[in-house]
């Protein structure tokens, strides 16, 4: 992919004391630019303020000297040495501009990823549905029986839908009323219901995820609102919730409805409503700036699916390995378990987290450039929004963590103090239990001393 020459550097906007880091949704330039600015064709969600933490601005300068090798090296083997280091590291430091590796450890050496493992999905995703392609809620008539059918949009909203928003961008009070006017013009006031899910397959979660780990991912299902969440976790029925709120909507314009067992729309059904939830690289943003595991296994499931695999956990770990294959990274040692990174089986390298990066950073006008913009900023948003904002680093590192019991990491881009942009990937694994969070000190201590240099 052809390299950029140049790069802007980051804007926060200063309103009433509060900064917003409006890079964050691409829509001003900012620390990793990567789509073209005023690119209105694509929807975003609405910026909320976030309060800063120390936060600094850091300023580009593509003239800036590149960090040698001996003092990354250096920065390198203290972070492999330090004695509060639980695990067995995995390093890789490049310049972002030139794409000259700086230092290395264990680079090709597969560790588990954790929640790195979104990276590769958005790869899969972007590259195979598309960063324009939406997901769709339809209701299909067939023989006096209104069917709910799933496509894969698991953010709707129990009534309208907002087009400025992510979560609830489409409404199942949207789609009822379509659904009343087409039954009203047939002269129809009483219907069945259905919900139909056949568009995904297998079991509702990996088999790696069992006991209290599925309180922080959905019961697989092309369909749900806001990803069946609630006060007190996620539903155990998704796809239940959205059809009794369809129900209730259809109601509210004098249908009487009949909810019976789920079932697929025959061939031959009439569509009679459908509905759209934001793009593909909306999504994409969402997931990777909050680390969403539901929104990950659903785009994992659809890419299985567009790839000609199951709408499964299998088919979209397969697929997702199939297609990085055929986009030439390297993929020696990778195992692809999920698309979460909640399977302790997936085994990831820094040499493929760094690849993915310099693409991310340097395509122009390709479909990746959806993933710099959702890498969380270090002190204001995301994942990374209470971490790295001591000692100025607020807004000078952004990047994808990960944690789990045994594994912690965190991949990204960071600006040295003299202007210089760095990618790194940092992968740490076997840890043992409790030792996590000491860990994650360690990594954002490293990448403290690599701002320095």
């Amino acid at each position: 992919m052809k390299r950029k020459t140049q790069v802007v550097a980051t804007a926060l906007l200063a309103l009433g004391g509060i900064y917003v880091l409006t890079d964050a949704f691409d829509l001003t330039p900012g620390l990793i630019t990567t789509r073209p600015v005023g690119d209105t064709a694509q929807e975003y969600p609405s910026i909320e303020p976030v309060q800063p933490a120390n936060i600094s601005l850091p300023s580009l300068d593509e003239e800036a000297p590149v960090p040698s090798t001996e003092s990354v090296s250096g920065a390198i083997t203290e972070f492999a040495e330090d004695s509060r280091l639980e695990g067995e590291p995995s390093v890789q430091v490049i310049d972002t501009l030139t794409g000259e590796a700086l230092g290395g450890l264990n680079e090709a050496e597969p560790r588990v990823p954790a929640s790195n493992e979104k990276l590769l999905t958005s790869v899969a995703a972007l590259e195979t549905l598309g960063p324009d392609a939406t997901m769709d809620t339809t209701a299909m008539l067939a023989d006096g029986t209104l069917y709910l059918v799933g496509g894969g949009d698991v953010l709707l909203s129990a009534g309208a839908g907002d087009d400025s928003a992510v979560t609830g961008h489409a409404g199942l009070g949207d789609l009822a009323d379509q659904a009343a006017e087409a039954l009203a013009e047939q002269g129809t006031s009483t219907v069945d219901l259905a919900v139909d899910t056949s568009l995904f397959s297998g079991p509702r979660y990996h088999p790696d995820v069992e006991g209290a780990d599925t309180a922080y991912v959905m019961a697989m299902s092309p369909i749900a609102i806001d990803r069946g969440r609630s006060d007190s976790g996620y539903s155990s029925d998704p796809e239940g919730d959205a059809t009794q709120a369809f129900a209730s909507a259809l109601e509210g314009h004098g249908i009487s409805v009949n909810i019976v067992d789920p079932a697929t729309a025959p061939e031959g059904s009439a569509e009679v409503g459908r509905i759209h939830s934001a793009s593909v690289r909306v999504w994409v943003d969402q997931m990777l700036t909050d680390s969403d595991n539901s929104l990950a296994e659903v785009l994992g499931h659809l890419v299985g699916i567009k790839h000609g695999e199951a709408g499964d956990f299998e088919g979209g770990a397969k697929a997702t390995a199939e297609i990085l294959t055929s986009l030439d990274y390297p993929m020696e040692g990778v195992t692809i378990s999920d698309n979460s990174g909640l399977s302790i089986s997936n085994r990831l390298t820094t040499d493929l987290q760094v690849g993915i990066l310099d693409n991310a950073y340097s395509c122009d006008g390709c479909n990746l450039e959806a993933i710099a913009s959702g890498l969380p900023v270090a002190g204001l948003n995301g994942t990374l929004g209470d971490r790295l904002a001591e000692d100025d680093l607020g807004g000078v590192i952004r990047g994808k963590t990960g944690t789990l019991i045994q594994a912690v990491s965190l991949s990204g881009y960071l600006y040295t103090d003299s202007g210089r942009l760095l990618t790194f990937s940092v992968l740490v694994d076997d840890i043992e239990e409790g030792h996590a969070p000491g860990t994650r000190q360690v990594i954002d201590d490293f990448l403290s001393s690599l701002t320095d240099l």
